[in-house]
């Protein structure tokens, strides 16, 4: 029997808060954090499903209502779903990279100039599988 991918309920109950990078520097945690590349992503979940500590998540972009950024507004207008990682969670285990199919996870240090913040990962409409029925 072929593989059917199957439409997934994307989460709306999260809510998106700034990290202080004050609090950032002050942790003794790795200076790595995990990132997607949105483009291979296929939406398995499997990184939500398999994280220890509960602290990954793909959520609805209508969860973002207003943005002082133009362009997370922008970007987040051309998403499917947003991937978002609770970096106070987050114990860089990599448990999540280890088994996303997609090879799409991956660690990098926050660009020293960003004041902690990190691009969204925003998974673009072309990723969303049509599920209408011809």
């Amino acid at each position: 029997m072929p593989f059917v991918k199957t439409e997934v309920d994307i989460r709306t109950d999260y809510t998106v808060e700034t990290v202080d990078p004050e609090w950032l520097k002050q942790g003794v945690r790795s200076p790595k954090h995990l990132m997607l590349d949105p483009e291979p992503c296929i939406l398995c979940r499997a990184c939500e499903d398999v994280c220890p500590w509960n602290c990954i998540f793909m959520l609805d972009p209508g969860i973002v209502q207003r943005s002082e950024d133009e362009a997370v507004e922008a970007q987040v207008e051309g998403a499917f779903a947003i991937f978002v990682v609770d970096d106070n969670a987050c114990t860089r285990c990599s448990v999540c990279v280890e088994r996303c199919p997609s090879d799409c996870l991956y660690y990098a240090r926050l660009p020293e100039d960003g004041g902690g913040a990190r691009t969204l990962a925003a998974v673009p409409m072309s990723q969303k599988v049509d599920t209408e029925v011809e």
